[in-house]
């Protein structure tokens, strides 16, 4: 948010303005902030101070879409309400409210305490985050006009800053969109050994945390310990699994996706489903609009292939690739007549990976030539060739931009170049790549059964009328 204008944080206290100001977005935070009013009736004044309100830098389950703008859900041990509102969301419904950040805010949580209050039974008895998931009772977050209602909160910074985000958010964004999950995080504390052994931490009778704690600690254990270890981490894990196993894989899920790069300002969600394209021709304006998002994504990866990837949903184990869907938009977007949008997504992409940047620009020049801006093309043809003369796939797009523009000429002398080069490298797969496309371009060359017979009735020459035939007696 930075650079937003000065007056959306006005009202709040100074150390919450500077820390909502400039949210650390690339990295996976949260900021727990208090919220309070005065002269509550006592129901929700009871509930109100149960509330806790954080703004995070990520949501745990980026990859779901549609995601809402916040989501909260109820814990109980000790009871509390625990209220989410990404960093972007709250920008973009202060914008869209035409209000500060402070009201955005008491407006979310106030919405809780409201409707928490309409329906108590399910709150204080624990059963409020299974019966939500199936639609009764409402959201907490639905009511947005009726938190406003409650009037101004006085909202402070509970937390020393922003801090990482852990387990507990993971498990309650998972348990607002799947319900509970019967995941035991009590202390462990492993059976005493008949002999203590010098370096097993649980010899001297310690206590562990769960899961982290307890499974980073568990190859210092002796033999004894580590198996009594290892098999409470699978009971606990298979009781947890076939409590709720949809909620589960999502926790698994966030918590793996947790140690890896992002997409900020809740892009990833914005890009989910983007690999359909792969299937499904996407309409221009949808196209348009994921080049969109797609620059802004590249924007925070320069020279960062891999992490862009992997803040995609790329598998780690593919690393050096990107998504297929992603390294055929150029094209796509050509295809769609959007051939501007290509050119800019191609620039994106080669600030992002600038060892391909030869393979985006002659992608580039294709959909510039297949979306009709034969200037353009025949330019970045040209730029191409000057920059990698010897590149197989920049001639061989610019055989395809040039054929595209309808010169087939020009389109055989660089395909027959790219035939030399793949030649000359004995790479037979790109030899077939390039033979294909010459025998592509002959076939256009060559009329086809029926305008070789069309041509043959034009050249031969007219019978002549009846009338005609006379004449020449």
């Amino acid at each position: 948010m930075t650079g937003m204008h000065p007056g959306l944080a006005s009202g709040l206290p100074d150390d919450v303005q500077r820390l909502l100001g400039a949210p650390p977005v690339t990295e996976k935070m949260l900021l727990e902030l208090s919220v309070g009013w005065a002269d509550l009736p006592p129901d929700q004044a009871r509930l109100a101070e149960v509330v806790r309100l954080f703004v995070i830098t990520w949501d745990p389950l980026e990859s779901i879409a549609p995601r809402p703008d916040g989501f909260a859900t109820v814990n109980l041990d000790p009871l509390e309400i625990a209220i989410y509102v990404p960093s972007w969301s709250l920008l973009e419904l202060a914008t869209k409210w035409d209000d500060t950040f402070a009201a955005v805010l008491a407006r979310v949580a106030g919405s809780a305490v409201v409707t928490a209050a309409t329906h108590p039974e399910p709150v204080l008895s624990g059963d409020y985050p299974g019966l939500t998931t199936a639609g009764v009772p409402p959201d907490l977050l639905s009511d947005t006009s009726a938190g406003a209602a409650l009037g101004p909160a006085d909202i402070r910074l509970v937390s020393p800053g922003w801090q990482d985000i852990g387990l507990g958010a993971i498990t309650d964004a998972v348990q607002h969109s799947f319900g509970s999950v019967d995941l035991d995080r009590s202390p462990v504390e492993l059976a005493a050994a008949s002999a203590s052994r010098p370096g097993c931490p649980a010899c001297t009778g310690r206590r562990f945390g769960f899961p982290a704690d307890l499974s980073e600690a568990r190859d210092r254990m002796c033999t004894t310990h580590r198996r009594e270890a290892e098999s409470v981490i699978n009971r606990r894990l298979a009781r947890a699994n076939a409590s709720n196993p949809d909620g589960w894989g999502a926790l698994i899920d966030a918590t793996v996706r947790r140690e890896h790069p992002h997409l900020p300002n809740g892009l990833a969600t914005k890009l989910t489903g983007s690999d359909d394209s792969m299937y499904v021709r996407s309409e221009p304006a949808e196209l348009a609009q994921r080049a969109e998002l797609v620059i802004q994504a590249a924007s925070w990866f320069p020279g960062r292939r891999d992490d862009l990837a992997i803040a995609l949903g790329q598998d780690p184990d593919l690393a050096g690739r990107l998504p297929e869907w992603l390294v055929n938009l150029i094209l796509d977007l050509g295809h769609a007549g959007l051939g501007a949008e290509a050119a800019h997504v191609g620039d994106a992409l080669a600030q992002v990976d600038p060892e391909s940047q030869a393979i985006y620009d002659a992608d580039v020049a294709v959909a510039l030539a297949e979306a009709g801006l034969a200037k353009q093309a025949r330019d970045r043809i040209a730029a191409n060739l000057t920059r990698w003369p010897d590149d197989f796939w920049v001639r061989v797009h610019a055989g395809d931009a040039l054929a595209a523009l309808g010169d087939l000429d020009e389109a055989e002398a660089h395909l027959q170049t790219a035939v030399e080069i793949a030649d000359a490298a004995d790479d037979f797969e790109r030899l077939g790549e390039a033979i294909s496309r010459l025998r592509q371009l002959s076939r256009r060359r060559r009329p086809s059964e029926g305008e070789r017979a069309n041509e043959q009735r034009r050249r031969q020459p007219r019978k002549q009328s009846r009338s005609q035939r006379k004449r020449r007696r």
